[in-house]
């Protein structure tokens, strides 16, 4: 299959196609409004931020638990000064 037709009245009903197609384009196409730009660029921005949320929503729900390590009481280091301010009257003048 050919694109382009071999014989010369091909060739110009085809160029002659095409140029009145370009014509129709360029007087039938116009800029499009700031306005409408700007609103696609904040849909645009909206449908990024909800698929990133999804995709984090639900590999946050894929994720694994985190192993919880149990520690004796007598371990856990305790801070002197915690103490003594339990004692207080909550002030800090005794």
């Amino acid at each position: 299959m050919h694109f382009f037709s071999s014989t010369k009245a091909g060739h110009l009903a085809h160029i002659g196609t095409t140029a009145f197609l370009g014509q129709v384009a360029s007087h039938e196409l116009i800029p499009p409004d700031p306005t409408k730009i700007e609103n696609y660029g904040h849909l645009i921005i909206q449908a990024l931020v909800a698929l990133v949320t999804i995709w984090a929503t639900v590999r946050k729900a894929l994720q694994r638990p985190e192993e919880v390590v149990r520690v004796p009481v007598e371990v856990v280091p305790v801070d002197k000064a915690a103490h003594q301010s339990d004692q207080s009257n909550g002030n800090g003048l005794e």
